[in-house]
């Protein structure tokens, strides 16, 4: 999980730093960075015992497993199964488990005001790993700020774009979660603006066209973006009318 990210062979800007692989380091770094930042902020909500242990459980556990579903549609194969990973697939999996894992334990208690800073951070740091790693890259260019991943062409560096997308969402994430007055709409509100950055990213990423145009990470972007804006819209809508 930690060690590796599918990508052609040789390629890399920096794929190890005095033998230890940038992609570990960075994963690690985003990791440690997303839960101490969750940590720090919970204290002044006073939540972080109340069901967190399960909830984090629940979305790392189906992350992992979400993450591998768009892998197994896209490219069939048993090393891109084995070592591959999807963002988009493990936001997916990581929500269902929450629900899931909520409903069970019958968890009332709503995290996602708090929890959506902490995730666009890690994500943040996580694409800089990509990045030195050489996968997740772009399509060819001719822009003179390209980046040769190792094939001998400019290509875009799309990892340091959603980077970049990545740390303005957690800046305003961080800024609105202590104006924000409805529980837990944050993190519905942050995958909705991801999905659908990443779904434009995609069309300058390189990934296989599975349907119409589109990658199948495109084609989850969509229905995972409709799907919560729908859910955004009417518990909205029940709260205007007082339902």
């Amino acid at each position: 999980m930690f060690d590796f990210h599918w990508k052609p062979a040789d390629f890399g800007v920096m794929p190890q730093i005095y033998g230890i692989p940038t992609y570990s380091i960075f994963m690690v770094l985003a990791i440690v960075s997303g839960v101490a930042y969750y940590w720090w902020d919970a204290r002044h909500y006073e939540r972080k015992n109340q069901g967190a242990f399960e909830i984090v459980a629940a979305a790392l556990i189906f992350g992992v497993i979400g993450s591998k579903i768009p892998i197994l549609i896209e490219t069939p194969t048993l090393e891109k199964f084995l070592y591959a990973k999807s963002i988009v697939g493990g936001l997916i999996g990581g929500t269902v488990g929450v629900v899931l894992v909520k409903r069970w334990l019958n968890i009332k208690v709503r995290l996602g005001n708090i929890i959506a800073p902490s995730v666009a951070l890690a994500m943040a740091i996580g694409r800089i790993g990509c990045f030195f790693n050489g996968c997740c890259y772009g399509v060819e260019t001719h822009l003179h700020w390209g980046v040769d991943f190792g094939d001998g062409l400019l290509r875009y560096p799309t990892q340091l774009f959603e980077m970049f997308f990545l740390l303005i969402a957690f800046a305003i994430l961080h800024y609105a979660k202590k104006r924000v007055k409805t529980p837990g709409i944050l993190f519905k509100l942050f995958l909705i603006s991801y999905f659908i950055f990443r779904f434009l990213i995609e069309f300058i990423r390189v990934n296989p066209i599975i349907y119409a145009g589109l990658s199948i990470y495109q084609i989850l972007s969509v229905l995972a973006a409709v799907y919560l804006s729908i859910g955004v819209y009417l518990r909205h809508h029940k709260a205007s009318q007082g339902i």
